[in-house]
């Protein structure tokens, strides 16, 4: 079959080549700063949608960020780069999302947060769009179920056009499902039918030296992340003690106590947490309960299950008809000391501390979302307070930590935690309601 469409000529990098001919059902680009993630993208999503009938889906985690990035290389220039499409070549319906190219077919181009609003019906906005091919900026901003959601949608077959998942991202965290998904950090293997191309700053031969003169000034985990590339855990860690191949193990015991760590939500996770603790003191935390708008009556049942070996429930302490409920069915609850930097200083002195050759603190390789948080939650920027980001699990454990350890705090210099100022014994935290 004669293929009349126009030729175009690109110059892009060896490690975008590879991308853009990468035929797997998942194929990633990921990079650091100035390794052309963007562009590659683009590039890939514009030439399968130059086969005509093809419905390329181009999105990222919100719209606003996707037109300001994205949208901006499909359509103008670069610098000295021209943009991915040439002017003349496309139409463009702003109202609607869509560039058609003349030659082929279209994209359609969204943020996931708003595709995924529900309308008055409860239908999703998107619910019933078939797509050739599924193409994510930043894909490190979407949740697994973002993910699986979005690529629900590529089931629009065209002749000569494999059904494809493409995305581009700065590396994130070890724990994100990303990493896990396609083998990209920890020892994970990737699963079949995906393929990553990973590449860093220096790769990119089109960056001026100047820049990456630049680059090499910094240090550390940002150096690691966001200059070679890697997935690991960002600078500003609250616990930077933490290492998955030391505290996520399973254990068997012997256990001498046990209990249960509790911090309420309903819009943000309900976390319960069972903690066990073995003859040394360690802590071991067996099981997890992490789950966004389950009723009350769900949140006692799973107490009540996993608490029956337990000498106490610690409860987030603000969350008073939780505990009446709890109080009520009989279980031995106990409201949390809520103390912020205490409690974090209790929690970074068991993981640096080694036991008779195991941490103070080891966690259960089935608790995700807690080995997740670990790896996530981080101290606001040029602040002495952490984020009220990936804090949930986070807080139960500050929670039961205090309660076993019952320790005077006072003092904490906040410069041995990370952060930038020192909390005085007379200083009014003022934050006795965190939950």
């Amino acid at each position: 079959m004669n293929d009349a469409r126009p030729r175009v000529r690109v110059e892009c990098l060896p490690k975008q080549l590879e991308f853009i001919r990468a035929q797997q059902d998942e194929c990633g680009y990921s990079g650091a700063w100035g390794a052309g993630k963007s562009r590659a993208l683009c590039l890939k999503a514009a030439m399968r949608a130059s086969t005509p009938g093809a419905r390329e889906w181009l999105v990222r985690r919100t719209l606003v960020s996707l037109r300001q990035t994205t949208i901006r290389t499909l359509i103008e220039p670069e610098g000295s780069l021209p943009p991915v499409l040439r002017e003349g070549t496309y139409s463009h319906n702003k109202a609607d999302r869509i560039i058609r190219l003349h030659s082929g077919g279209e994209i359609v181009y969204d943020g996931i947060e708003d595709s995924r609003q529900t309308s008055k019906s409860g239908q999703h906005k998107h619910g019933s769009m078939n797509v050739s091919g599924l193409n994510i900026d930043e894909v490190v901003e979407l949740t697994e179920s973002d993910y699986a959601w979005a690529r629900s949608r590529v089931r629009m077959k065209i002749e000569g056009l494999p059904l494809q998942t493409n995305w581009a991202s700065n590396p994130g965290p070890p724990s994100h499902f990303i990493a896990n998904r396609f083998g990209l950090a920890l020892g994970h293997q990737p699963m079949k039918g995906t393929f990553c191309v990973q590449t860093s700053a220096i790769d990119n031969f089109f960056l001026p030296q100047e820049y990456l003169d630049q680059l090499k000034t910094y240090t550390g985990l940002t150096y690691k992340r966001y200059v070679l590339g890697l997935w690991v855990g960002s600078d500003g860690l609250v616990y930077d003690k933490w290492d998955r191949s030391r505290h996520v193990i399973r254990r068997d015991g012997p256990w001498d106590r046990t209990i249960v760590c509790v911090d309420e939500g309903y819009t943000n996770p309900f976390v319960a947490l069972l903690v066990r603790i073995d003859p040394l003191g360690r802590f071991h935390i067996e099981e997890e309960c992490y789950h966004s708008q389950w009723v009350r009556d769900a949140k006692v049942g799973f107490i009540g299950r996993i608490a029956h070996e337990a000498e106490a429930v610690i409860v987030d302490p603000s969350a008073a008809e939780l505990i009446a409920e709890l109080r009520a069915a009989g279980l031995p609850v106990i409201e949390a000391n809520n103390e912020v930097f205490g409690g974090i200083m209790r929690v970074q002195q068991r993981l640096e501390c080694d036991i008779d050759g195991l941490p103070g603190l080891t966690v259960d390789t089935s608790c995700i979302e807690t080995a997740r948080e670990f790896e996530t939650y981080e101290w606001k920027p040029g602040r002495d307070e952490p984020a009220k980001v990936n804090d949930h699990v986070m807080d139960a454990i500050r929670y039961g930590v205090a309660y076993i350890d019952r320790a005077s705090f006072a003092g904490v210099s906040v410069a041995q935690l990370g952060g930038v100022a020192t909390i005085n014994d007379d200083e009014d935290l003022g934050w006795s309601t965190w939950g």
